[in-house]
Parts: structure tokens; C-alpha cells; sequence
């Protein structure tokens, strides 16, 4: 997918490719399952005017080797080729917000550090959980790459809400993982809202699938459906991180949860 680039609030937002993955369901959905499962990895990038915002990072130059066999990376363009062909270069990058610290998220800030000029943010709960894990968990092999970007003082450690930049804010969300962090763009009437893994795509959309990886099911399904009914009374712009071919929709409300609308409807 070419990147697409729409404007918010005055802010230009880049919707960016690093590749698609395939995978067993089953890694997912937590069922047994011949199913393969795809989902691309869509980093945003936010040209506000006075810096430029990079949400999420893909999985950097390759698989982390606790994920070969089980995943497949295919790719025409990673991550900064993409940025470049975009018009933006790795050295203007002046803030990343990783929602998490799943690997599909994290890999060009940390592994290996991609943007030269660039502050990470992310939350400490995040950090805390992932302290807490089994050293195999794939989350667990994030905490040396943070704790030493902390240290060298191109990483900082956020509490709660923040606004990284005017018109660009993290907000909370805990479920997929403790101290994820969403990101709203914009203000007023003119919002975009980047859902991270909370609603990474659109069969996601379903307050009820629960992913088997989401660290607290229950705090996941509740905070799906406040995020999407915001969305939805506010006309804001969702976009989907792990969606293929349509990361940029609008939702509505339906009977059974809630439905993409695609933006030309």
C-alpha cells in the first residue's frame, strides 16, 4: 500500500507501511485453527508544523528471533523507505509514541534506535507489565531496549495523559496491555483517533473478540467500547493500525457493537 496522507486540524497525517504479517490464528485468537491470519503494520506519522510525530515503528529490519516460525514478515517497503518516499527523512522525527511494547511496534525506535533526533514516549505502567513477564514473552525483550534509552535520555517514562505536541495527546487505555496508550489528533470538530492494539482492525470492531493475547480481557472489551462510541459521536477519523487494505475509516454504532464506514461512503 502507497502511504495515504489526509489533513486534521491543520496537521498533515501520514499513514505509513512496514510490511504486512501471516500467522496462525490461533497466535491471536487464542482457538486452534488451520486459519492464517494477516495484518499489516500502518506507523502514522504527524507533521504538525512544529515537529513531526511518529506513532508506533513496525518491526524494525527483521523478525526478533523469538517470533521465527510462527510469523512471516512479507514486505515491498519497510518503514523508512516508506517515510521517504513520503517526503520525510529519519532525522526529522522529534517524538515517537509507542502505544506498547509489542514487537510489531516498537522495532525502528529501539531496535535498532532509527531516529536520531527523536524523544520516545512511553508509558511506565507499560514498562512495569512487561518488568513482570516471563523472560520468552516476546513484551519481556523490550524492557533492556527501554530501560537503556531511558538511561542514555532519548526515552521518557510518561504517567497518564499527555500532549506530546499542540493538537497531538496519549490517552490511557489499558486491556491489550498495561499502559497502552491511544492517540488523539486534532481539536475541535476535526479529530483523528489512532486506536493502537485496542482496535488494531476492523474485525476488531467487535467489542466481543478478546484477543488472546490482550493482558486483561475485561479492562480490553470495556475500553473498546467507550474509544469507539467517542469516535463515533465525535465523526472522528479511526485509524487501524494492523488493517491491509483500509486503515482509514470512520465507525458508527450497530446492534451488535460497532462497523466501519469507509471514508468515500
Amino acid at each position: 500500500m502507497s502511504e495515504q496522507k489526509i489533513t486534521v486540524s491543520g496537521s498533515k497525517v501520514v499513514v505509513l507501511d512496514d510490511g504486512t504479517f501471516v500467522t496462525d490464528a490461533g497466535n491471536l485468537l487464542g482457538v486452534k485453527s488451520r486459519a492464517r491470519i494477516k495484518g499489516a503494520m500502518h506507523p502514522i506519522l504527524i507533521d504538525t508544523g512544529e515537529g513531526n510525530v511518529l506513532i508506533d515503528a513496525g518491526f524494525g529490519p527483521e523478525l526478533p528471533p523469538s517470533l521465527e516460525g510462527r510469523y512471516e514478515l512479507r514486505r515491498k517497503l519497510d518503514l523508512l523507505e516508506s517515510m521517504r518516499e513520503a517526503g520525510y527523512r529519519p532525522e526529522e522525527i522529534t517524538a515517537i509514541i509507542l502505544s506498547h511494547l509489542d514487537p510489531d511496534h516498537i522495532g525502528w525506535a529501539l531496535r535498532p534506535r532509527s531516529f536520531p533526533n527523536a524523544t520516545v514516549y512511553v508509558q511506565r505502567a507499560a514498562l512495569e507489565e512487561a518488568r513482570k513477564m516471563p523472560e520468552e514473552e516476546e513484551r519481556h525483550e523490550a524492557v533492556p531496549l527501554v530501560e537503556r534509552a531511558v538511561e542514555e535520555s532519548w526515552c521518557e517514562l510518561l504517567e497518564g495523559e499527555r500532549e506530546i505536541l499542540p493538537g497531538v495527546r496519549v490517552e490511557v487505555r489499558p486491556g491489550h496491555a498495561g499502559g497502552h496508550q491511544i492517540v488523539w489528533v486534532g481539536s475541535g470538530e476535526e479529530l483523528a483517533l489512532y486506536t493502537g492494539d485496542l482496535a488494531p482492525a476492523k474485525i476488531w470492531l467487535d467489542p466481543d473478540l478478546i484477543s488472546s493475547v490482550d493482558t486483561d480481557p475485561k479492562a480490553a472489551r470495556t475500553n473498546r467500547i467507550e474509544v469507539l462510541s467517542e469516535a463515533a459521536r465525535l465523526d472522528a477519523l479511526v485509524i487501524l493500525y494492523h488493517e491491509p487494505t483500509e486503515p482509514l475509516v470512520r465507525v458508527r454504532r450497530t446492534e451488535k457493537g460497532f462497523e466501519a464506514v469507509s471514508l468515500g461512503s
